[in-house]
């Protein structure tokens, strides 16, 4: 990743030029003159303007008397100095953390790359090679990461903005906090992003529903699972574990016969079971149902009282059982919208979803369930229509 692609830093936006001194008041540091220990760090600023005069001086803001931070940009190219006050060394940001308290800041830093991205982007993101770059906004600390192992199919730049309360007492210098702030969570899915919904058919399926979850978890994805009645009393702890995930739960009908071969109110009937128990286990009712094979007559179709998911992508996991087959059928049809229907049955798929999601994660698409799919697309879910996809019409 070149460097001057990592201008994320308010969007393409030029920092307002401030001088703010946090703990004496407002000052210049440039007419500090009449304190001896500020001579060095004075010169240096000065020497630091003449190197870098053909940049634009962003930001020159000192923090009490232990930091002054400045930032040049030019090219989209920001170019930022650590100075410390007293000696007026040029100093990389980690020596202004409390030499007891680097570990734990280290941590916290940890933690909330944990919170942002999937498992695999954190641990490339704290391999030995990756490249740190530091720069000070208001109200926090913003981290940008270069050379990092992974192939990203578009330009995607990797960094952490982090909220100085979630830092303060591990800095040596004083900072004004928010009153309010919001970490950055890979929960909080993003309306532009390309999106794609994946649904589990059949379950529940104990251990194989729950490694799924984890996989999910692992990849800041949510799913829609439609599960079959008669199987939901047995399953009822894996129930409750998909919606403790945030996932979704949708009928499947009760025992898997095909709609159109029941009458409607066998079918009515079935449903109605279904909903009971779940609620029993749950308290909560069923929002979707996905019929049988997919199959559904008009008649049925304007009965059900829940929304009818299909989808539009099946790698036909429960024919091939094929992982390999599964993730490049995925891959290559996967487009913006997608509803990607699997089974957490079988062995092969808990492989395939493990392989596919950081691929899906690298292309740019965020995996979630039916009812953020469609809040993402803006789109109202209305009865009696069958929802395949989300693409845009």
């Amino acid at each position: 990743m070149k460097k001057n692609n990592l201008i994320i830093l308010g969007s393409s936006l030029v920092f307002i030029l401030l001088i703010v001194c946090l703990v004496m008041p407002k000052k210049d540091p440039e007419k500090l003159t009449t304190n001896p220990k500020n001579d060095e760090a004075l010169v240096k600023i000065e020497k630091l303007k003449e190197e870098n005069s053909d940049k634009e001086l962003t930001v020159n803001r000192q923090f009490g008397d232990v930091l002054i931070y400045l930032n040049f940009l030019k090219d989209g190219i920001n170019t930022s100095y650590f100075v410390d006050y007293a000696s007026g060394e040029v100093k990389n940001l980690e020596d202004f953390i409390k030499s007891d308290q680097l570990e734990a800041f280290q941590n916290k830093i940890t933690e909330l790359l944990k919170l942002k991205y999937p498992t695999f982007v954190v641990e490339a993101i704290m391999a030995e090679n990756v490249n740190k770059e530091y720069h000070l906004e208001d109200g926090s600390l913003v981290i940008l990461y270069d050379n990092v192992l992974l192939d990203f199919e578009e330009e995607t730049i990797l960094s952490l903005r982090v909220n100085f309360n979630e830092i303060k007492d591990y800095l040596t210098f004083a900072v004004e906090l928010d009153t309010e702030y919001e970490n950055e969570d890979g929960y909080l899915y993003d309306k532009n992003k390309k999106t794609v919904a994946i649904t589990f058919d059949d379950g529940p399926n104990g251990s194989r529903t729950n490694e799924i979850l984890n996989i999910l978890e692992a990849n800041k994805a949510h799913a829609t699972f439609f599960m079959v009645g008669n199987r939901m009393k047995s399953g009822s702890s894996t129930i409750l574990n998909v919606l403790n995930h945030n996932c979704e739960i949708g009928s499947h009908s009760y025992n898997h016969t095909s709609m159109k071969r029941q009458t409607l109110n066998e079918v009515m009937a079935d449903e109605a079971k279904t909903e009971e128990i779940y609620k029993s286990i749950t308290g909560k009712d069923l929002l979707y149902t996905r019929p049988p094979y997919g199959a559904v007559n008009t008649e049925i179709k304007n009965s059900l009282t829940n929304f009818i998911i299909n989808w539009n992508i099946d790698p036909e996991d429960w024919r091939y059982r094929d992982k390999d087959r599964i993730v490049e059928h995925i891959l290559t049809h996967v487009s913006d919208g997608d509803v990607i229907l699997l089974h957490d049955s079988y062995d092969s798929t808990v492989e395939a979803v493990r392989e596919v999601l950081p691929k899906l994660y690298l292309k740019g698409y965020q995996v979630v369930s039916i009812g953020e799919i469609a809040n993402l697309k803006g789109r109202t879910l209305e009865l009696n229509t069958i929802y395949r996809s989300f693409k845009k019409s």
